[in-house]
C-alpha cells in the first residue's frame, strides 16, 4: 500500500440518524494500524456503545442490532468513548472511513462538544467508498464492496467490524491498483444530494462529482490536475 503515513485510523459510527447537529452516536468503533515494513498492521481496536438519554427507534435497532437494553447495560458515557478515540489520533494519522463524508460530521461534532466549539480537523482523510465508487458500478454500500471483492463481514452495521471490513476493502483495492494517494483529501459526491460539508476541515478538501458506473472521475481529475 503506497501510503507514507506511519499510522492509519479506520473508524465508524453507528448513529440515531443522518444529521450530526441533531442525531447522536450510539456506537464508536475504530482500528488503529501502524506501518511495519511495507504493510500496515492493526495495533489497537476500540468499540464502545454509548449511553443514550432518549430511546433509539426500532428502525435503528433493527438496522444495527443494537438495542436500548444493550446501550443501558453496556454503554459508556459519550465523552469517555470520544476521549479513547481521540487518544488514537496524532497529527500525522490518516483518517479513513467508508462514506467518510457521513462519519466525519459526527467526529467533528464530538470535537466541538468536548474540545472547542470552533474545532477544525487537521488530519488528512481518505474515503474508502470514493475509491470503490471510482472503480466499480452501483451499488456502492460497504456490504456491496465486501461481496464484490470476495471479502466477509459477518457483523455488518456494528462499528468496529465495519471499520475492519473497511480496511480489508482498502487493502484489496490497493492490491489491484496501488494509487490510493490520489484519493487523499478528496471527497466524491452525488450531485443529487448536494456537496459534502467542507467546514469540518482546516485544510482544503477537493470535491469531485462521481456517477454510478465506476468511471474513475476522481482518478482522472486528480491526475489531470497534477500534469
Amino acid at each position: 500500500m503506497k501510503l507514507t503515513y506511519k499510522r492509519i485510523l479506520v473508524f465508524d459510527f453507528e448513529t440515531t440518524g443522518l444529521t450530526p447537529k441533531r442525531d447522536k452516536v450510539i456506537e464508536i468503533g475504530a482500528v488503529l494500524l501502524e506501518k511495519q515494513a511495507d504493510s500496515y498492521v492493526m495495533i489497537e481496536e476500540i468499540d464502545y456503545l454509548i449511553k443514550q438519554q432518549q430511546p433509539i427507534t426500532d428502525f435503528i435497532s433493527n438496522l444495527t442490532g443494537i438495542t436500548n437494553e444493550m446501550l443501558a447495560q453496556e454503554g459508556v458515557e459519550e465523552e469517555f468513548a470520544f476521549r479513547q478515540l481521540d487518544s488514537l489520533i496524532d497529527e500525522d494519522t490518516l483518517l479513513v472511513a467508508y462514506n467518510l463524508g457521513f462519519d466525519i460530521g459526527f467526529l467533528s461534532a464530538l470535537y466541538k462538544t468536548y474540545v472547542a466549539h470552533n474545532y477544525l480537523i487537521e488530519n488528512d482523510i481518505l474515503d474508502c467508498m470514493a475509491v470503490y465508487k471510482d472503480r466499480f458500478p452501483y451499488p456502492h454500500k460497504l456490504e456491496s464492496a465486501v461481496a464484490t471483492l470476495g471479502l466477509s463481514n459477518a457483523s455488518a452495521h456494528r462499528a468496529s467490524e465495519d471499520a475492519k471490513a473497511t480496511f480489508k476493502v482498502l487493502e484489496r483495492l490497493a492490491e489491484t491498483e496501488n494509487n490510493l494517494k490520489l484519493y487523499v483529501n478528496v471527497l466524491g459526491y452525488n450531485k443529487k444530494y448536494g456537496l459534502p460539508d467542507r467546514t469540518y476541515f482546516k485544510k482544503h478538501i477537493e470535491l469531485v462529482a462521481q456517477g454510478f458506473n465506476g468511471y474513475r472521475e476522481i482518478e482522472k481529475r486528480v491526475i489531470k490536475n497534477t500534469i
